[in-house]
């Protein structure tokens, strides 16, 4: 998988970001269950940030918010 370091981003491009990562939330339940899949390994191989402490779940617990 492609792999992202901090270098690529420019600045401005967090938000940005935010705004792509919440329309990818909110469109989640349309895409197909392999590209669901294939975006958390995705979000879970993304190097250059802060870890985070059970990504997984915390992807699916923010998936699941906006569904409702």
């Amino acid at each position: 998988m492609p792999y992202m370091e901090p270098h690529h981003l420019k600045a401005g491009d967090e938000i940005t970001l935010q705004y792509l990562g919440a329309a990818l939330v909110l469109q989640w339940h349309n895409l197909p269950e392999k590209t669901q899949q294939e975006l958390v390994q995705q979000a879970e191989s993304v190097g250059g940030l802060p870890p985070v402490t059970s990504l997984h779940d915390q992807i699916k617990a923010l998936i699941g918010r906006a569904k409702d």
